[in-house]
């Protein structure tokens, strides 16, 4: 199968050579760095892994001879896109059989080498944090009730003592 980025219901964000993506079905954020922007744009669903791979070493003017494994890079890439749920389909290759085939030393080399970039923007390809629902992501309203208190207990059971500029008031902690 042919790897098929999903392309619905996410914000994109070009922030200097990285992509932020703002899924709006699991209201997540992802910070994709270069090389997995590259892999999500070319898994358009005409390009295989091994063609997606052949792009890359030509992007990166990676010599024939080279050491860095682009193959096994577009498969641990893929396995990220696929946890955040922006890759719709492609055929699994286990991650443990590419980590298998790849050394320390040769996965350090491939991420020295690629385009120059630092071992820390490599890996991991997707940085992510969930969002907060719209509804839990506004303050609470403190609208003043005007009722003059000297702790919470003289408060309704959704107000809250708040100092004011002339005392103590309880105050609505939700509106």
């Amino acid at each position: 199968m042919i790897p098929v980025a999903r392309t619905e219901n996410l914000l994109l964000q070009d922030i200097g050579n990285e992509l932020i993506i703002y899924d709006q079905d699991n209201n997540s954020s992802h910070c994709l760095t270069p090389l997995a922007v590259r892999v999500w744009e070319l898994s358009n669903g005409q390009n295989t892994v091994n063609d997606i791979a052949r792009k890359l070493e030509k992007e990166f003017n990676l010599p024939g001879n080279s050491d860095v494994d682009m193959r096994g890079l577009v498969w641990l890439t893929l396995e990220e896109l696929e946890r955040y749920s922006l890759i719709k389909e492609y055929l699994r290759q286990p991650a443990t059989n590419v980590i298998a085939g790849m050394s320390r030393r040769k996965a350090i080399k491939t991420a020295t080498l690629v385009g120059g970039f630092a071992l820390g923007s490599m890996f991991p390809m997707v940085r992510s944090i969930i969002a907060p629902e719209p509804a839990f992501a506004v303050s609470k309203c403190l609208a003043d009730s005007g009722k003059i208190c000297t702790q919470d207990s003289d408060c309704a059971s959704n107000e809250i003592c708040k100092q004011t500029d002339s005392g103590k008031r309880c105050k609505l902690a939700v509106c």
